[in-house]
């Protein structure tokens, strides 16, 4: 009887202290265009408001239905390194005749007109997403140069259109069970044509598909096949075969790996591997490479990175590649002294003095308080200079 007395007294206390967790705002965007009205969500990184960053875009079909599960895959990824920081813009649909008008191209197939009516509005919306609502999302926030569109079904498949339409719009492109059986797969006849007269081009393309008869659709196989007989150079692209999911439950991991494969050369998951293909510059071009792709000039190497690159060296006993990867630039890379001790204690377990007592001394150096340091060199004899 007490305890639930006391439940009922701090139960409006608790209530009254609740806050609520917001994940983004919505916005109306008026479309001279469109004639009317579009309903927007806006996710911004974390750190948004209170730093001076910009960052990539991901712009998002079907929003009212996507936007919650794909901020939070952003933020989940972004928080892990696996990609940048991104805000995410979903734009809604409305209803479903609406809906299919936007992101559908022109069809003379009398199936798809029966069963979609109000279809083929395709190049209307590309237009009021190209002229109207990217030039006001890089008006009102702090956007880089890099920008992604995600579609899931009819929202895939314009994907894919604007892809091989307006080749500049964006730079990544992500599909999840695109329906490319529209028009009797002209999209794919298009994609064909594209593929086959596209000396280079740098975009990123990550198309995932499903069916419920086991069995990758032809449209789907036609297009996997366009790319992969005509991949131009700099072009990027990725298809997985999902067949556990179903076409309701495939967008959430088409974003998750879909984001996931574009920005695969943000990180470095084994930073060895890169290091016993070129050395420690391989990696730091890696990273100047991939900020370039991704609206980062300016990106380096992370210090964190440099030092996994060490502590992997140092495990393998590889102590003099260990050592010049540590101090190959003191400047921007200043050894840490945690790193100097273990390269020290390296040597002394190898046997060598001379080398153990030097990065003794530099640890040392880096780190006045370093009374480990200071006792090994003691018991070596070594005096410490001022």
């Amino acid at each position: 009887m007490r305890l639930a007395l006391l439940l009922v007294l701090l139960a409006p206390r608790a209530q009254s202290q609740a806050e609520p967790v917001v994940i983004g705002t919505t916005i109306q965007l008026r479309s001279e265009i469109l004639k009317e009205s579009r309903r927007l969500f806006i996710s911004k990184p974390a750190e948004y408001d209170a730093g001076t960053d910009r960052y990539p875009v991901l712009y998002l079909l079907d929003g009212e239905t996507h936007f919650r599960y794909t901020a939070a895959i952003v933020d989940f990824l972004a928080t892990a390194d696996r990609i940048p920081p991104m805000i995410v813009v979903g734009i809604a649909s409305g209803d479903s005749q609406k809906r299919t008008h936007d992101l559908t191209p022109p069809s003379t197939a009398e199936v798809d007109n029966r069963f979609s009516p109000g279809s083929g509005g395709a190049d209307a919306f590309l237009s009021f997403v190209g002229g109207e609502l990217i030039p006001y999302v890089e008006r009102t926030y702090r956007t880089r140069p890099y920008r992604l569109v995600a579609g899931h079904s009819f929202g895939g498949l314009f994907a894919v259109y604007a892809l091989l339409t307006q080749p500049k719009l964006f730079n990544g492109y992500i599909a999840a069970d695109p329906s490319l059986y529209w028009n009797n797969q002209a999209v794919v006849a298009q994609a064909e044509s594209f593929f086959a007269h596209s000396g280079s081009l740098q975009a990123d393309l990550y198309i995932a598909a499903t069916d419920l008869s086991g069995r990758v659709p032809s449209e789907v196989a036609r297009c996997h096949a366009a790319i992969t007989a005509s991949t131009p150079a700099g072009f990027r692209w990725k298809f997985d075969w999902m067949p556990r999911e179903n076409h309701v439950s495939i967008p959430l991991p088409s974003i998750y790996h879909g984001v996931e494969t574009i920005f695969e050369e943000w990180s470095l998951p084994d930073p060895l591997e890169i290091f016993d293909q070129g050395g420690i510059e391989a990696i730091h071009r890696r990273f100047r490479e991939s900020g370039k792709r991704f609206g980062y000039p300016e990106r380096t190497t992370p210090r964190f990175t440099v030092s996994l690159v060490v502590a992997a060296l140092v495990g393998a006993g590889r102590l003099e590649e260990a050592s010049k990867v540590l101090l190959h630039d003191s400047t921007a890379y200043p050894p840490p002294w945690n790193q100097l001790d273990a390269l020290a204690r390296a040597y002394e377990k190898r046997g060598d003095t001379k080398e153990a007592v030097r990065y003794y001394l530099l640890s040392l150096k880096q780190n006045s308080k370093n009374e480990f340091a200071r006792k090994k060199l003691a018991e070596m004899g070594v005096k410490i200079p001022e």
